[in-house]
């Protein structure tokens, strides 16, 4: 960046946070005991505070110094908020499977016989529920928390069904189909709850 944009940058700044604190520019000469003429100088780009002045603006706003001198605050904060939440609950699920793929390549390694290592790949499927379903609880909607719920119902189902290995162990489904309905059912009266 040039001398130039790193001016205009900056007044914008000092000038979008102060609105957005609610001050005029002689109430916040005031707070950092400069006259008005100088923030106001400031806004326009017609000079630069010093980097003390930056860093007590920087406070004053409850910001951090690099807000004062980027343009990140003109992104959504909502919007970067929610690719964060996004970001963590697939990064989170996604562990899980690593840990299913580490333990079945040490496994292998291990026990190259053992004939059952793809379980820890089922079992992951029920561990990403519940991750998921902690996750979306605390940032996400109902249809998220839903479907991560089941995750959980259908994973331990298809665990069960595979670890068993017992020709009766298929019946597990008829309990995962209840408990799916049963998580449908939760899940729209606590919806309905919610809007009532």
């Amino acid at each position: 960046m040039d001398e130039t944009t790193i001016k205009k940058t900056i007044a914008e700044n000092i000038a979008y946070y102060r609105k957005k604190i609610g001050l005029t520019q002689s109430e916040l000469s005031e707070k950092i005991n400069y006259s008005d003429k100088s923030v106001s100088k400031w806004e326009r780009g017609d000079g630069l505070p010093d980097v003390l002045v930056l860093s007590e603006l920087a406070e004053l706003y409850g910001v951090t110094l690099n807000d004062l001198v980027s343009t990140d605050h003109k992104k959504d904060p909502a919007k970067r908020r929610a690719r964060t939440r996004v970001f963590v609950t697939l990064l989170s699920a996604g562990l899980p499977w690593l840990v299913a793929a580490v333990v079945y390549f040490i496994v292998k390694l291990a026990a190259p016989g053992y004939a059952y290592a793809e379980h820890f790949f089922l079992y992951a499927i029920a561990i990403c529920g519940i991750v998921s379903t902690v996750l979306t609880t605390l940032w996400f909607s109902h249809v998220w928390q839903m479907l991560s719920v089941s995750m959980i119902v259908w994973g331990v189902a298809v665990s069960v069904h595979f670890t068993c290995r017992l020709p009766q162990a298929i019946y597990i489904y008829i309990i995962a189909a209840v408990m799916q309905v049963l998580t449908l059912f939760w899940f729209t009266m606590k919806k309905i709850g919610k809007k009532s």
